[in-house]
């Protein structure tokens, strides 16, 4: 049995809400298991006697309510105190990542270090508190352990954001001709409700490529009957007047309500789904392969949300839609993308794989496509879309480049006004503060310079121009308002892509400029 007590203020904690509390093992790998809390101990039973560690959303203090995880335990009769475990695990991601980044030599006055060195006493002090007699830990141990939680997360932070100025003034001073590393691209994706000239000049002043999601759900929303009209006319603009790339998909996609009600129906029988599937990606990827360059082929195939696919199904299917692309356009660049990273969702539905495992999977299957999609969405109530900081949002990144693919980040983004928190498992958390227009803009920041540092990734795409009821992939996480007035970010955006052409890194110093007509 695995453990942990709780404490709240001076006494044992007697209500807790277990938000996105999950069980992760090794090699990243998310398992199953079943998690409840009582009398000021969550308990944490799981179907193997490995290691694993506990991951849940907590309130870290100044960086935010986050989802945050312990190290790797052992089964043991006694509890783990939380807070002390929580902040055993920063010390040592902060200390793994100072070595990976090759920053060992950091000055010990530097920001980070500074910090770091103040989460690592008050961890010693935490570790070493006098306890009275007969308990196994007390409140003010917990409560010195949550600060140098609160310290060490900060430190990470800083860490993760000076390796990424680092890391980026690299990439774009690169001019090595035999090896050269292109800049990343920055894009957007852009729903089809809403078609203008503004919108038009936005795009085409501030993005190197645009996003056309063609969603099933709009496409074929009765079976059989094919509607490309609204998704037509921002391809023929980009095309023939914009003069920017288009890149389509996903062709498929079995993420929540990306499929049309119909084809679940079809959910116990395969080999229909599999050719109702073949039939769309065809009409589609025909219709388009003069106009789109890029294609994200599938997405969502290993939540299993909704289907029952087996293994082998899910990489049968991922086959099906990289063959087909690859045959009716042989140019076409191929992305598979992976929507939920860190992989939660594995820990509830037991039919669903791991994103990591997928990955491997489907290059140990040969299946011959580009890049891999990521989507790094965080701030609202969707599953696998938790509050993380900005640590381990470079280290979710660092661990996709172990397949020695391309990545590009599909979807990227945060809301930009508080989402709602109605006390479920699913609330979404917050970064720093309760999210607003300007902390979206200052989240965007310091993320972007973080996946633009990275080598491996090629592009980067904003989740949606503008916020819209009609898709409900984070109604406030667009960079217009549904009023038409244009957020802090996207000024924010065209600062970054300017600074990226003219090869240096992005800084900013003062507040983003506040809202404005777009």
């Amino acid at each position: 049995m695995l453990s942990f007590a709780v404490f709240d203020d001076d006494q044992p904690a007697q209500q807790m809400e277990l938000r996105h509390a999950h069980l992760v093992g090794k090699d990243d790998l998310v398992v199953a298991g079943k998690i409840e809390f009582a009398g000021g101990i969550i308990s944490c039973r799981k179907p193997m006697p490995d290691e694993v560690c506990l991951a849940l959303q907590f309130d870290t203090g100044r960086p935010g309510r986050l989802t945050v995880r312990t190290c790797l335990l052992p089964d043991r009769e006694q509890p783990y105190l939380l807070e002390l475990e929580l902040a055993r695990r920063r010390i040592m991601l902060f200390l793994n990542k100072l070595e990976e980044w090759s920053l060992s030599d950091l000055p010990a006055e530097h920001p980070a270090m500074v910090a770091f060195e103040e989460a690592r006493e008050l961890f010693t002090t935490a570790l070493c508190f006098p306890v009275p007699k007969g308990e196994s830990y007390c409140a003010d141990q917990a409560r010195t352990a949550r600060e140098s939680l609160m310290r060490c997360i900060e430190a990470g932070e800083l860490l993760a954001i000076h390796n990424a100025e680092q890391q980026l003034a690299a990439r774009l001073a690169s001019k090595d001709a035999t090896r050269p590393i292109p800049l990343p691209r920055l894009g957007v994706a852009v729903h089809n409700e809403q078609f203008s000239e503004p919108l038009k000049k936005v795009i085409a002043s501030t993005f190197d490529f645009l996003v056309s999601p063609m969603r099933w759900c709009e496409i074929e929303a009765e079976e059989g009957r094919f509607s490309f009209t609204a998704t037509d006319r921002w391809i023929e603009w980009a095309v023939r007047h914009g003069r920017i790339p288009v890149v389509g998909g996903p062709i498929l996609s079995f993420g929540p309500g990306a499929y049309p009600d119909w084809l679940g129906v079809w959910e116990h029988d395969y080999d229909s789904l599999r050719e109702f599937a073949y039939e769309h990606a065809k009409r589609v990827v025909t219709r388009y392969r003069r106009t789109v360059s890029r294609w994200i082929a599938i997405s969502g195939v290993n939540l299993n949300n909704g289907f029952s696919f087996s293994i082998d199904q899910m990489i049968e299917m991922t086959r099906l839609a990289v063959l087909l692309v690859r045959k009716l356009q042989p140019s076409a660049k191929i992305v598979v993308e992976v929507t939920q990273p860190f992989g939660e969702h594995a820990s509830s539905n037991a039919e669903s794989i791991s994103p990591l495992l997928y990955a491997e999977l489907v290059l140990e299957a040969g299946i011959s496509f580009d890049a891999l999609g990521v989507c790094l969405q965080m701030g609202d109530g969707t599953p696998g879309r938790s509050s993380r900081d900005l640590m381990q949002l470079s280290a979710v990144l660092d661990l996709f480049s172990h397949f020695e693919k391309p990545v590009d980040v599909t979807a990227f983004g945060a809301p930009s006004i508080p989402m709602p928190d109605d006390g479920s498992a699913s609330a979404p958390g917050h970064w720093h503060e309760p999210w607003t227009p300007e902390l979206q803009a200052s989240w965007m920041t310091e993320a972007m310079k973080i996946a633009m540092s990275k080598s491996f990734v090629r592009s980067v795409c904003w989740q949606a121009l503008y916020d819209t009821e009609a898709v409900p992939d984070m109604p406030h996480g667009g960079l217009i308002s549904r009023e038409g007035r244009a957020k802090p970010a996207l000024r924010r955006m065209a600062e970054i892509r300017m600074a990226v052409r003219k090869r240096r890194v992005p800084t900013f110093d003062a507040e983003p400029a506040t809202s404005d007509q777009a």
